[in-house]
């Protein structure tokens, strides 16, 4: 597996957002078992967030990038 990287954007992260993706990241450097827990929560927040501030299209982007790959 690669290393974690953050995802660079030109728009804000919602705050409930970023802290489950520290999460995902702290778990995936830690080994955890229950990465797909983790990534289901930023699934979530990404959704949850298009009512505070982030358009579906940003969601779909995060949601790409942190969920639907192995880590």
């Amino acid at each position: 597996m690669g290393k974690f990287k953050q995802l660079e954007t030109d728009y804000p992260i919602p705050e409930l957002l970023q802290r489950d993706i520290d999460a995902l990241q702290e778990g995936v450097e830690n080994d955890v078992l229950y990465v797909d827990c983790l990534q289901d929560e930023v699934r979530s927040s990404a959704h949850g967030c298009t009512d505070a501030g982030l358009t579906e299209e940003q969601a779909e982007e995060i949601i790409d990038y942190y969920c639907r790959r192995r880590w």
